[in-house]
């Protein structure tokens, strides 16, 4: 096809793609979110919170700061890509880290010069993010500076996306409380602990979306779209609930990926 020149199709063609490239879970602490993705074949765990993949085996390598994640995405390009599958553990986290760095990119800017300097001064001395007087992006009037943190988080997620055929984002959930235009009753949303309209981009870009929970000794990976829960994919075999994990009577985890990753 010659540059510019558009043929219109004239026949149908297959799906391209039948499994997940890139799976979002989120569920509340110790749901066993890190426990269960630890036991992917050629993975890797880049953990971003404290501790968070201590009490699992599996490839780990910890990420301490926006830098460590920066160097490590490189270290993984260069390497050719090396694994299959990816797990950021955990895109909450690293919501918190864009605030800071999209304050620090805000500063770089002419409108930024002043923000957190001694005096209030353009050449004054620089207010540290570890000092209670550092004033992010988030506090800007207007709730103009939030397109900094967001334009961070979309650059590590279009980095981070790239890195293996498959990437799972974990994250953690909030609870948000609705009134029902109908009934006028309070009930309760359980959505991605996300900022802003980093959640909705986030959202719509990835393949899937699931809010994993406990049932008795099984980890549940829930699909429907329903019931105030975010959740749902564009794989036509994740539509439901699915039996992720189970323990078994050893004490050890099984899990059952191939219900995700069915032809891989």
């Amino acid at each position: 096809m010659s540059e510019g020149k558009i043929i219109l199709p004239k026949e149908r063609r297959e799906a391209k793609e039948t499994v997940p490239r890139s799976l979002l879970i989120y569920s509340l602490p110790k749901a066993g979110k890190t426990t269960i993705v630890s036991q992917l074949e050629d993975s890797l765990i880049l953990e971003c919170e404290p501790g968070g993949a201590d009490f699992v085996s599996g490839r780990v390598l910890d990420i301490e700061s926006p830098g460590q994640l920066a160097s490590a995405i490189s270290e993984i390009e260069n390497a050719g890509r090396p694994y299959k599958y990816i797990i950021v553990d955990t895109m909450t986290r690293l919501d918190e880290w864009s605030e800071i760095v999209g304050t620090y990119n805000y500063m770089e800017k002419p409108q930024g010069k002043r923000l957190n300097r001694e005096g209030d001064m353009p050449g004054g001395k620089l207010i540290s993010h570890t000092d209670k007087r550092f004033v992010t992006v988030h506090e800007l009037p207007n709730g103009n500076g939030y397109q900094y943190s967001r334009t961070q988080m979309l650059y590590w997620y279009n980095r981070l996306s790239m890195l293996a055929p498959h990437v799972i984002f974990l994250a953690h959930v909030r609870d948000k409380y609705l009134e029902s235009s109908s009934t006028g009753e309070v009930v309760e949303s359980i959505e991605i602990s996300l900022t802003g309209k980093v959640k909705s981009i986030i959202a719509s870009r990835v393949d899937a979306i699931g809010y994993l929970y406990r049932k008795g000794n099984q980890g549940i990976l829930n699909f429907k779209n329903e019931n105030n829960v975010t959740c749902g994919g564009r794989c036509s075999h994740l539509n439901n609930e699915i039996v992720i994990s189970e323990k078994q009577d050893d004490g050890s985890i099984a899990t059952y990926w191939e219900k995700i990753y069915n032809n891989v």
